[in-house]
């Protein structure tokens, strides 16, 4: 399978959102090539699991202060924190007779090439069922999917360098209050890449990327104009609003 690697554009949370919705339907339309896309954000954000209740996960008033998006994603999981140049976010868009039906074999699958990249800079990094990147000191990043007839969406996260304490101020993370002891607490079930490789974020996207051409056959894109615009237009239309990002 030929793989286009699409490693450029910076957008706003609720545009990269909505890219995801336009990204599966094409490739489920056939109208666009498979595609492994790696995010740039122009400013921190929440994405927010498509079944969370806003107001049990994100700390509502602090965000509108900070001007921290809150957008709600396609897929199901968690709330996630997360900054420009502190996270390494990545999706595929494939079509579906490419991914196993077998949904926990095909979390480790997709993500195997990231996990490769990790290991060869010297992370001790694995899988961890169903859907997280792991590390001996916890937990690196989190995949969701979403399936639709035709085509499959995989994205995960991963922390590069993410401020834990402000994670604990964005996101309600049980009764727990901003301390020297929570932000320990939290700092040991999230591991940073950062803490434990010597490589820039640069290079642990170069990596991903030699890695991933290791799997398929890739080469490099970009996202059409026509494709952007289509975001664009639903970004404003669904997730830039309030009826949608705060609907539970």
């Amino acid at each position: 399978m030929r793989v286009r690697v699409v490693d450029s554009g910076t957008y706003s949370e609720p545009v990269q959102q909505a890219l995801e919705r336009v990204l599966v339907d094409r490739v489920a339309a056939g109208e666009v090539e498979p595609t492994l896309r790696f995010w740039y954000r122009e400013t921190p954000a929440v994405p927010l699991g498509r079944f969370q209740a806003y107001d049990d996960e994100v700390e509502a008033d602090y965000a509108d202060e900070r001007g921290i998006d809150v957008v709600r994603r396609i897929t199901g999981g968690g709330a996630m924190y997360v900054e420009p140049g502190s996270v390494i976010t990545y999706s595929l868009y494939l079509p579906r007779s490419a991914v196993s039906d077998d949904v926990e074999a095909s979390y480790a699958e997709l993500d195997q090439f990231a996990i490769d990249a990790l290991r060869d800079l010297g992370l001790d990094a694995s899988h961890e069922p169903l859907n997280d990147i792991a590390h001996p000191d916890g937990k690196i990043g989190g995949a969701a999917q979403l399936r639709t007839d035709d085509a499959v969406l995989h994205h995960t996260t991963m922390s590069y360098r993410l401020d834990t304490a402000e994670m604990l101020r964005v996101l309600r993370i049980g009764e727990e209050k901003v301390s020297d002891k929570a932000i320990q607490s939290a700092e040991k079930r999230v591991a940073r890449i950062s803490d434990h490789v010597d490589a820039s974020r640069r290079e642990v996207v170069d990596a991903m990327i030699e890695a991933v051409g290791d799997r398929y056959e890739t080469f490099e894109g970009e996202l059409s104009a026509a494709v952007l615009a289509d975001a664009r237009e639903l970004a404003a239309e669904r997730f830039a609003t309030d009826e949608w990002n705060r609907k539970l």
